[in-house]
């Protein structure tokens, strides 16, 4: 069975939130810990990331190739960091102040003709994954990628 790329990205991302949520949350108590005001507003913001990627997979091409290099795709990606000690992005001694999720979309402005160079506008959203925000943020950026190979 070949699952279309969007259908594939939509699974393992709710895999890995399930894999980590599990690590830092034994199941058995995820109940409790969801029915929490903290809780409660960690599970939003989890349903809410897997349903902004799921949309933004699913819809049809935002921004269709012209003639050229410009304009050429887009993308969303959604992310978990995993820091030593504490994540800026979460409140200490919570249920978690380590994870940080990040979430976000790429628009490509310009690609070279040989395809290594990419000039991207970007969104990002960072996070604690499971615990309260300390300090999370949205930001809108410009990003320059080289790719040193490409298979």
């Amino acid at each position: 069975m070949n699952l279309p790329s969007s259908v594939q990205f939509i699974l393992a991302a709710v895999a890995v939130v399930l894999i980590i949520t599990a690590i830092v949350i034994p199941p058995s108590k995820w109940i409790d810990y969801f029915k929490t005001g903290a809780g409660l507003g960690v599970l939003k913001g989890i349903v809410l990331a897997l349903v902004f990627g799921a949309a933004l997979a699913f819809v049809p091409k935002l921004f269709a190739a012209e003639s050229g290099m410009f304009f050429k795709d887009a993308s969303v990606y959604l992310g978990l960091d995993h820091v030593k000690k504490q994540s800026p992005q979460c409140e200490r001694g919570g249920v978690d102040d380590r994870w940080t999720s990040n979430l976000g979309m790429r628009v490509n402005i310009y690609q070279s003709g040989d395809e290594r160079f990419r000039t991207n506008a970007k969104y990002t959203h960072h996070s604690c994954m499971l615990g309260e925000d300390s300090a999370g943020y949205d930001a809108v950026g410009v990003e320059l990628e080289y790719k040193f190979w490409s298979r």
